[in-house]
C-alpha cells in the first residue's frame, strides 16, 4: 500500500493510513486518517503542510498527561483532543512499571491486550471521534506512534473489515521510523537502557507481534466492534464510522 510520499522532518513515524481493501469489496478512505510519533519537533513547513495541503482538522493525542510538556506546546495545539489510553490518576513511570512487571520490558500481543482492560473506555471514546465526518482528517498518535496508536488504529481497520494481513503489514510499517524515534526519545531526555541492538529490538514492530494481538482480541471478545459495544460504543456510532470511512 502506498502511503503518504511526504516525509515531515520534525515528525517521526508519520504515514497516511492507505486504501487497505475492506471485505465489502470497499476500501479506507484516502486522506482521512494519518499516523505518527509525538510532534512537539515538527518544523514550520510541517505545520504549514499538515494545516494547507493535508487540511488537518483533528489531532488525537493518545500519551499520559506526563508526556505532554505543557511549557513547550507544537503549533497545532488548538486541533488537539487528548485522551490518554493510560489511567491518569496514575503516574505514567507507575503505568509503565506495572506493565513491565506482568509482561516484560517489550511490547507483547498480551501487553496490548492489557490496554484494553485498563484503557478500554478511553479507547472507545477514541474510536467515537471516527464517526465525525467534520473532525477528519484525524492525526492519531502518542509518542511512539506505534503501541498505542497501533492498538487504536488496529482496532478500527477489524471494524472497518481490513484482512489480518493488512492489519499486521500496516503495523509493521513503523519498524521503517526506529532510528528516528530513537532520535526522538534521547532529545527529550529518555534514557534508553540496553545496547543500539537491544533497543531496536525492543522498538521494533514486526507484524507478527499485532497479528497475535488481533487474535487474542478476537478470543476474549469475538471482534473489535463487540469490544467497543461492550464499552459502551453505540452501534450507531459505529455504523457511522464504516459508512465514513469505508468507500
Amino acid at each position: 500500500m502506498t502511503t503518504s510520499a511526504r516525509e515531515p522532518e520534525g515528525i517521526h513515524n508519520f504515514r497516511e493510513l492507505a486504501p487497505y481493501p475492506l471485505s465489502g469489496g470497499q476500501r479506507i478512505r484516502p486522506g482521512a486518517i494519518y499516523r505518527s510519533g509525538a510532534l512537539e519537533l515538527m518544523t514550520a513547513d510541517d505545520c504549514s503542510w499538515l494545516t494547507g495541503e493535508v487540511g488537518l482538522a483533528t489531532i488525537l493525542d493518545l500519551r499520559h498527561p506526563d508526556e505532554v510538556q505543557p511549557a513547550n506546546p507544537h503549533a497545532l495545539s488548538g486541533l488537539v483532543r487528548a485522551i490518554s489510553i493510560f489511567p491518569e490518576d496514575q503516574r505514567q513511570e507507575d503505568v509503565i512499571a506495572e506493565l513491565n512487571g506482568l509482561y516484560g520490558a517489550g511490547p507483547t500481543p498480551e501487553r496490548y491486550l492489557h490496554y484494553l482492560d485498563v484503557g478500554g473506555k478511553r479507547l472507545a471514546e477514541a474510536f467515537a471521534v471516527f464517526a465525525e465526518p467534520a473532525d477528519f482528517p484525524v492525526l492519531v498518535h502518542c509518542t511512539a506512534g506505534k503501541d498505542r496508536t497501533g492498538v487504536l488504529i488496529g482496532l478500527l481497520m477489524d471494524v472497518l473489515g481490513a484482512s489480518d494481513a493488512d492489519i499486521a503489514a500496516e503495523y509493521g510499517l513503523s519498524d521503517a521510523s526506529i532510528d528516528r524515534l530513537i532520535r526522538y526519545l534521547r532529545s527529550s531526555g529518555r534514557a534508553l537502557q540496553g545496547t543500539d541492538e537491544e533497543i531496536r529490538a525492543r522498538l521494533s514492530t514486526p507484524p507478527e507481534r499485532m497479528a497475535g494481538f488481533i487474535a487474542l482480541m478476537r478470543r476474549r471478545y469475538g471482534s473489535a466492534e463487540e469490544f467497543f459495544v461492550g464499552q459502551g460504543v453505540a452501534e450507531a456510532t459505529i455504523a457511522r464510522v464504516r459508512e465514513w470511512l469505508a468507500v
